[in-house]
């Protein structure tokens, strides 16, 4: 990050900081400021993405000079003549196999989000609480997969599975305006802000509105999730569980996935954090929320936690590894990359790289647990699909065993990590 815009942001936190009630005024003149312009469009530049409803894509952008966008964007931005663009409707798919509705934007809106995300979040950030660990600065999915078996550790077993239901499709955009405005009182600030939420998403037909919901797919929504649904840690805080002795529970979340865990009867927990998600204008999903013990296991970030006595080490003790759903999904993938159709378009060369990379990103996530089984099933199917792909290219039966593989540099097993376990892990840190 430039030292420039870094400086920027440690002003503003050390103001937020210190004043917990101040609100900012003057803000949207550091929006188009050249350094923070700059810093947001190698962010955008850095993570991709496909065009949005305009067809512009990075690659159009940085041939018609990115020098030029970006001073044609300050000028719109100090005009105020700026107007963001509709989204574009893409669907993903879920490991449940339904599909989530994602909004992109334009590249050009893209940045922009990017640029006032960089002078707003460090005053939320000031008063975010610490059990929050999604699409925060140097917070991750692990740090909350480590909270999570800290407390089990601790003998909180009994937990509560929440899930609010659709939560970024029924977000109040009033109420989450009101949030913002709680730290921010710069008026363009928050009309820019209000222009993205009322935005129109574009289907595959027509332009469409929804009166609740922020999107998904924009730099700027995670930020906004997180500044709505810092009212439930909050709210859970100021019940006072966390600090009742013996009957404490402690909230876990990451952007709108959340695990309490507890001891003993949790029935009242689970009536107060219904009640604490009715006042904000959301509501659990009655379904999938559920009291659960530990030794039954539990989901959560695509890990599994199972908590169980061993007789080995004489106590109970917490066994995490990649869950069902999340072997499924990458076995999946591996089999859409080495599916012969792609030997149309490349060799199993081509497959391998594409394969390898899937992997490490997958292996990385998963390494900080107890995953060694997994691994061994995970690398040994790619190196097995590999070798089927191999003999399809060669058009013969007797090659494409592990030796082959490895003789031939189609292995994958090169790219599978060492797991770091919870302990070593944290003491490394």
């Amino acid at each position: 990050m430039d030292n420039s815009v870094s400086e920027l942001q440690q002003s503003l936190s050390r103001a937020a900081k210190a004043d917990k009630a101040r609100r900012f005024h003057s803000l949207y003149d550091k929006v188009y400021r050249e350094d923070v312009l700059l810093e947001a469009w190698n962010r955008v530049r850095k993570n991709k993405g496909s065009a949005g409803t305009d067809g512009k894509t990075i690659e159009d952008i940085e041939k018609e000079g990115a020098e030029l966008f970006l001073k044609q964007m300050a000028t719109e931005l100090k005009e105020r003549t700026y107007e963001p663009s509709p989204l574009k409707r893409v669907w993903i798919p879920k490991p449940s196999g339904k599909k989530r509705g994602l909004g992109i934007p334009t590249v050009k809106d893209r940045v922009v989000q990017s640029a006032v995300k960089l002078v707003i979040e460090p005053i939320f950030e000031a008063d975010f609480e610490p059990n929050s660990y999604g699409f925060r600065p140097d917070r991750s999915a692990i740090g909350a997969v480590d909270e999570v078996v800290k407390w089990l550790n601790f003998g909180y077993e009994t937990v509560i599975d929440a899930d609010i239901a659709a939560c970024f499709d029924t977000i109040p955009k009033g109420r989450l305006i009101e949030q913002v405005a709680r730290r921010v009182s710069d008026g363009a600030i928050l009309r820019i802000i209000k222009q993205w939420i009322e935005v129109g998403v574009m289907g595959s037909e027509s332009l469409s509105y929804s009166n609740a919901g922020t999107p998904q797919g924009s730099p700027i929504s995670p930020l906004l999730a997180n500044i709505y649904l810092d009212q439930l840690d909050k709210g859970w805080k100021q019940t006072g569980i966390p600090y009742r002795f013996g009957k404490d529970a402690h909230l876990v979340r990451y952007a709108d996935d959340f695990v309490i865990l507890g001891k003993d009867d949790m029935v009242k927990s689970m009536h107060e954090l219904d009640r604490i998600i009715q006042s904000i204008g959301l509501s659990l999903n009655k379904a999938k929320t559920r009291i659960l013990e530990a030794e039954q296991g539990l989901g959560f970030l695509g890990f599994w936690f199972v908590r169980h006595y061993s007789k080995k080490r004489g106590k109970r003790v917490t066994n995490w590894f990649p869950s069902g759903e999340s072997k499924e999904g990458i076995m999946e993938r591996i089999r859409e990359l080495t599916d012969k159709s792609n030997l149309s378009v490349g060799t199993p060369y081509d497959a391998k790289e594409n394969v390898a990379r899937v992997l490490r990103g997958w292996g990385n996530y998963f390494r900080h647990s107890k995953a060694n089984c997994a691994f061994s099933a995970i690398w040994g199917y790619a190196d097995r699909r590999m070798g089927r792909l191999n003999r399809r290219w060669h058009h013969k039966d007797h090659i494409g065993r592990y030796r082959n593989n490895v003789a031939l540099g189609l292995s994958v097993q090169y790219t599978r990590p060492k797991p770091v376990p919870y302990m070593a892990y944290n003491a490394a840190r």
